[in-house]
């Protein structure tokens, strides 16, 4: 095929293999972008701790006995005593019975531990449970 000057630009053809490449490259990208996204900000254990007057490693002593009077799990009942904390609806003194009780409410139901502690909050009237969850 000679150059013809009548024609300056010639299609190229670009294997199928480069395209599909291209575009599941595309989508592994779009995937992490929407999973950095997507997350939910959390606080550090430190700062939720000293929002109600306690240290972190109050919380996580916290977590196992809240597991062992509840019988959930131990990431469970951390992750309801966090939630509970992170809320701001307790305070140090009620944390823990409070935790315990949203404990007990995802065991007997199969709750989530950010059901649960939904659940919990949205008994007390003064409290929007959704709105003390949100960046927890």
């Amino acid at each position: 095929m000679s150059h013809n000057r009548f024609m300056p630009f010639m299609p190229v053809r670009v294997p199928r293999k480069h395209v599909a490449t291209l575009v599941a490259a595309l989508v592994v990208l779009a995937c992490i972008v929407f999973f950095f996204q997507s997350r939910r900000e959390s606080r550090p254990l430190d700062v939720v701790a000293g929002r109600i007057g306690l240290k972190a490693d109050d919380l996580t002593v916290m977590g196992a006995r809240v597991a062992s009077r509840s019988g959930a799990t131990l990431g469970t009942s951390r992750r309801l005593v966090y939630l509970m904390a992170c809320s701001g609806a307790t305070t140090g003194t009620t944390l823990e019975a409070e935790a315990t009780r949203a404990a007990d409410l995802a065991e007997k139901r199969g709750l989530t531990p950010r059901q649960a502690a939904t659940a919990l909050l949205s008994q007390t009237p003064s409290t929007d449970a959704e709105e003390a969850l949100r960046n927890c």
